[in-house]
This record gives C-alpha cells, structure tokens and sequence, in this order.
C-alpha cells in the first residue's frame, strides 16, 4: 500500500503532524501479527520511519487458531 498526502502545512507544523501520525498508525498496526515497514517523508526532508515483523500468535492462542 503505498499512501500520499498533500498539506498545506508549514514545513515544521507537517514534521510535528508525521511523527503524531506515525505513532497513531504504528499503535493500530501493532495490533495485528503482520510485518510491516512505514515511512513518512515530509516536505522539509524529515524522515520517520518504523519496521516491524510479523509477531508470533501466543502458543495459548494456537488451539484457538487451528480450530477456525
């Protein structure tokens, strides 16, 4: 998925919004057991970035698992 947004914000004002919305799209990834890679790059030449691998189903949660 590759997503683009285009601001009318000032070059700080868009580096202060790309880490809030970094953060709010890794707390919901997190959430989920799939690897991912996200990178916002702003105007002013900020990078945030944040990788994550697919995370293990909780061997509690296995019979769970196998019986859907």
């Amino acid at each position: 998925m590759d997503i683009r947004l285009v601001s009318s914000l000032t070059d700080d004002d868009e580096d202060r919004f790309a880490a809030i919305v970094l953060k709010t799209i890794v707390d919901l990834l997190n959430q989920q057991a799939i690897a991912y890679s996200l990178r916002i790059e702003t105007a002013g030449g900020s990078v945030f970035q944040h990788n994550q691998s697919a995370s293990e189903p909780a061997v509690a949660d296995l019979p769970a698992r196998l019986a859907t």
